[in-house]
Order: structure tokens, then C-alpha cells, then sequence
């Protein structure tokens, strides 16, 4: 299906750019005035006519408009824009939602468009060859190394579609997804990056063009490129290495990127490095003099200046401030508290509180007091302690962070799956807390709650503050990984009836899907009217010898009825 897409894509672009091909053509360019003889040192700083080099550039940079690898490049821009801004912004929620995971994507966004603009400036290289007119150019005033130049100076056209891309990105993540967080000098390093690398493809079309002139070689130069910069750019698998920088788009740590020092500026010049020597080298097809081989040198010396420096590891000094913030989250955060409500997150994302707010406050609020007083608090900590950078790792104790964090019945991890907005896990902890049922599966275990009236107000109190339809969808059974026979995450088919949670991870509780009923039941009911009966005796109805029948009873509904046997692999829950 994607391979018919694309082609249409294709087919579309070339009706495009070959409307009306059968009309003559008409240009406003005029030949630049000669100002000194051809002959003379004036007309050759460079080894071109600069004025000439420019008009190219403008007309070369036009024509790139009616190139079908252009337009499809630009229709993959809108595509992205379209799929990741809109089709798929809300399935980016926690970290992910920040401006410094959004804008660390622009790279990797700008890949295809960057590899057809390779394309489209190569085919307008060879242009001359393909038309076997090059003869009938080499007569004429401006050199090779003018055209040469001209073909590079297209990229202005490029530049401009980026521009609009990254101007769309901006307004999307502001007004459509509601990015938060910082946007640091790293961030901003990515997006220079996004123009860089439309600018080293630019110039590697012109080089191949003008070494290797056959049009296969630039779809060859895109496999071997795509190849080379996946190998690099995954090293150290799952964990962080330097190395990866290297790389066209390294592939970041599956860390949240607070907890990393990104070198993308150094990065940028790295590239703007490699970039600027192809271009040297595509003039140096035709010209070799010293200033050439002066600016070759140059580029090289750059580049491996600044490739030893995007590779350094981290200083003392983030590493150590880095772990702090690992080991003691809530010392480097932002907290609100309320009402026994404590909500922390990293000062970076302190919006990500209000969120909490948003959603967590009605949950809290259908606690009975007596419960609310011994607190509950979300906080941001996290999770992949083991893939942060081997400098931070060095410092803090993985073993002992992890068992204290298991040790606290009172504490979320409010990113744990990674959810912020809307997400329902944050309100199922709430309510799993509120019985004094477990936060976490045991050894990836999860307990059995099935017949006890504790799992039925755990999720009563999770769906509080929601229409009585989504309350409806938070209470109803959610996996169906099972037919995937290929995911990692599958789970036993006795957990399927009695599965609430989101995300790929073991569930702390599974229930009986009599139970589900049961919430189903209650969510629909008048919450002051469930409210009045759980708060006359809330230790009665948290206590796990007290039957979901029970409940039902006091709250004038029919009786659940009987359960299942105990899932597979699950255990009682304490």
C-alpha cells in the first residue's frame, strides 16, 4: 500500500512539473555584463563569474519547482506535518511532548525531503549531459566551475521549503499538540541541524554529478547514505555511546533527554563541515588551485575538530548534577500540593503539573478523607536508569533507587508509561493507592483482585471527573496484543476479560470481569450517591476479605455474581 502511495505521489508530481512542457519556455534572466575581460584575474576570484553564478542560482533554484523528486520531497513534508502533528499528536504524551523531543525530531523529519532535494539537484546537474547539450555549454562564457556553483547556490529553494516546514512545526506543537518545556540551546541546535543537512544534500547532488555522472549514482549515494547512518547512529543498542554522534541523525538514549547533554551545535558544524567540503569538491572537478585546496583543508580540519568534540564525554560537572537529579527528583522540581495531592515534575516541565492537575484532582477528591490524609504524591523520576550515559551511571546506586522507589506505597511515577495528557494510567494508580492496592507488578507479575469490592472503588475513584461513556471505556478490559503473535509484550489469554491498564508493561492488578461489570455499574450511577455509601465505612469496603456482592448489596444494585479462577501466572493481592 505504501509502494502505491508513493508512486502515486510521483505520478501526480511528474503531470505536475510536465504540465504544459509542450509550450515554449520564456525566462526574465539576462546575461550578467561582462565587467573585465575574460582573461583577466578579475572575472576568476573564484574560478567563475560571480554574477553569472548567481543568476543560476536563482533560475536553478526556480526550476527545482517543476522537479518530480522536489515536489514529492515537499509532499513528504506535508505528509509528516499531517501524520505526526495532527493523525498521531495525541499518542505523544509525557517526555515525548515536550519542545526538546519535538524539536529533536526535526532532523530525522528532514531526512526524506533532504534526500530528494540530493536527487532533484543532481538531475538539474546532469541536465546538460541528459540533453546532450554538453558541448553547446562549453562554449559559452560562464566555466564548469561557474555552473558548478550556481547548481549549489539552488539550494536557496530548498532553505525556503525548510523554512515553511520548521515555521509549520512551530505553530503545530504550540496551538495543536501543546508542547511544553524548555526550548534550550540544544533544541535550537536541532533545528540549525535541519537546515544543514538540506544543505550537505544539496551539495552531495552537485558533487556526484559532477564526479560520478549517471543519475543511478544518486539513488545509490541515498541507500548507501541510509545504510551507513542506521549502523552509526544505532551503536550501543539500547544504551548511549558517543560514537553515535557521528551519524547523520544519531538515534537518541531512550532516556528522557533532561537527564543527557546533546552537543547538536557542535553537531551542526560537524555536518556544515562535511557539507561545505563536498561542495568544495564538486568545484574542484574543474579547478585545483591553491584556494581551493586551502578551503578543502579547511573543512577537513573543521570537521575533525568539531567530530572529537560532539564525541568528548560529559563533564564532571553535568554528570554529577545529572545524577542529582535522578537520585533526589522531587530537590529539582517544581511541586504543588493540595489537599494531600502532591504533584512534582522536573522545573523544565513544570507545565506537566497542571496537567496532573487536570486530571488527577477529581480522582483525589473521591477518596474518603481519612485516606486522603496519608498523601499521595505523583512525581517525575525516571525509569531507565540503566541506559543513562555510563558518567551518570558511575554515580548513583541503580539497585538501591529502584528498592526504594518500590518501598514507597505513596508515590507515582507520573511518567512511568510515559502519560501526562489524559492519560488513564496516572488515574488507575490513584485509584489502585486509594485501597491500598500495589502501584507496581511484582517480579512482572500482576495480583488478582477478582471478587473484592477494593477493585471495584479503585476504578470507581480512577474514572471520577470523566463523562459517564469515556468512565464507561477506563473500566472495560483493553489488551489485544494477543493476536499479535510477534509482540514482545503478549500476554497469557486468561488476562485478557480482567485487563485494565495502558501501555506495554504487566499490569500491578487483573480482575474479574464480573468486577468490570460491576464498575461499569457504579460509574454510571450518581457519584454523590456512591460517595456517601464508600466514605460511611471506607476501611470496610478497601478491605480485601469484603466482596465486590457486598458492595453491590449496599449500593441497592444486583450481585455481581462469580468469579473466574485465577489467571494465569497472577497471585493474591495483599
Amino acid at each position: 500500500m505504501m509502494i502505491l502511495i508513493i508512486g502515486a505521489v510521483f505520478g501526480l508530481a511528474y503531470a505536475f512539473t510536465h504540465r504544459g512542457s509542450d509550450r515554449p519556455t520564456t525566462d526574465s534572466w539576462q546575461p550578467a555584463q561582462a565587467t573585465a575581460r575574460l582573461d583577466s584575474p578579475a572575472d576568476v576570484k573564484w574560478g567563475t563569474n560571480t554574477d553569472a553564478a548567481l543568476q543560476l542560482a536563482r533560475i536553478e533554484g526556480r526550476q527545482l519547482l517543476r522537479s518530480e523528486a522536489f515536489i514529492v520531497g515537499i509532499a513528504m513534508h506535508v505528509a509528516i506535518l499531517v501524520v505526526f502533528g495532527l493523525i498521531w499528536a495525541s499518542n505523544s504524551i509525557g517526555s515525548e511532548n515536550s519542545w526538546r523531543a519535538w524539536l529533536g525530531l526535526l532532523p530525522v523529519f528532514t531526512l526524506p525531503f533532504a534526500g530528494l532535494a540530493l536527487v532533484a539537484v543532481n538531475a538539474a546537474t546532469l541536465r546538460a549531459r541528459r540533453d546532450g547539450a554538453e558541448e553547446l555549454f562549453s562554449s559559452m562564457p560562464a566555466s564548469e566551475a561557474t555552473r558548478a556553483v550556481g547548481h549549489l547556490g539552488a539550494m536557496w529553494m530548498a532553505f525556503v521549503v525548510q523554512a515553511l516546514f520548521v515555521g509549520v512545526n512551530v505553530v503545530e506543537g504550540a496551538f495543536v499538540r501543546h508542547q511544553f518545556g524548555t526550548i534550550d540551546a540544544a533544541s535550537i541546535g536541532d533545528v540549525a541541524v535541519s537546515f544543514v543537512l538540506v544543505a550537505c544534500a544539496c551539495a552531495l547532488g552537485v558533487a556526484l554529478a559532477r564526479w560520478l555522472p549517471h543519475p543511478i549514482v544518486a539513488h545509490a549515494a541515498l541507500v548507501a547514505l541510509g545504510i551507513g547512518a542506521s549502523a552509526i547512529g544505532a551503536i550501543g543498542g539500547k544504551h548511549w555511546s558517543l560514537t553515535r554522534q557521528l551519524s547523520i541523525w544519531p538515534r537518541y538514549p531512550d532516556h528522557d533527554w533532561i537527564f543527557a547533554v546533546r552537543p547538536t551545535w557542535w553537531h551542526a558544524l560537524y555536518l556544515l563541515a562535511l557539507g561545505a567540503g563536498v561542495a568544495v569538491a564538486a568545484v574542484a572537478r574543474t579547478r585545483r588551485d591553491r584556494s581551493v585546496a586551502v578551503m578543502a583543508a579547511f573543512a577537513v580540519v573543521v570537521a575533525a575538530v568539531a567530530a572529537v568534540a560532539q564525541t568528548r564525554p560529559m563533564t564532571d560537572g553535568d554528570a554529577q548534577r545529572i545524577a542529582a537529579m535522578v537520585a533526589d527528583p522531587q530537590l529539582h522540581s517544581d511541586c504543588r500540593i493540595n489537599d494531600g495531592l502532591t504533584l512534582c515534575a522536573y522545573r523544565d516541565y513544570a507545565d506537566v503539573v497542571d496537567l496532573w492537575s487536570d486530571e488527577l484532582t477529581a480522582p483525589f477528591a473521591a477518596v474518603a478523607p481519612q485516606r486522603r490524609a496519608s498523601g499521595f504524591t505523583v512525581v517525575w523520576r525516571e525509569p531507565s536508569l540503566d541506559r543513562l550515559d555510563p558518567a551518570v551511571r558511575r554515580r548513583i546506586d541503580i539497585a538501591a533507587i529502584a528498592a526504594s522507589r518500590e518501598a514507597d506505597p505513596n508515590t507515582w511515577n507520573g511518567v512511568e508509561i510515559g502519560g501526562t495528557e489524559s492519560d488513564p494510567v496516572n488515574r488507575l494508580a490513584l485509584g489502585l493507592w486509594s485501597v491500598g492496592l500495589p502501584l507496581t507488578a511484582a517480579a512482572d507479575s500482576p495480583c488478582y483482585v477478582g471478587g473484592q469490592a477494593r477493585g471495584v472503588v479503585a476504578l470507581w475513584v480512577a474514572a471520577q471527573g470523566q463523562s459517564v461513556k469515556t468512565a464507561e471505556r477506563l473500566v472495560t478490559g483493553s489488551w489485544s496484543g494477543v493476536r499479535h503473535s510477534d509482540n514482545p509484550y503478549d500476554l497469557p489469554v486468561s488476562w485478557i476479560d480482567g485487563y485494565v491498564w495502558i501501555g506495554d508493561r504487566t499490569p500491578p492488578a487483573l480482575w474479574a470481569p464480573t468486577d468490570l461489570v460491576a464498575a461499569r455499574t457504579l460509574v454510571g450511577l450518581e457519584p454523590a450517591a456512591v460517595r456517601e455509601v464508600l466514605w460511611a465505612d471506607w476501611p470496610r469496603w478497601a478491605d480485601p476479605a469484603t466482596t465486590t456482592d457486598e458492595l453491590m448489596t449496599a449500593l441497592g444494585q444486583t450481585a455481581a455474581g462469580p468469579v473466574a479462577g485465577m489467571p494465569d501466572g497472577a497471585g493474591q493481592c495483599p
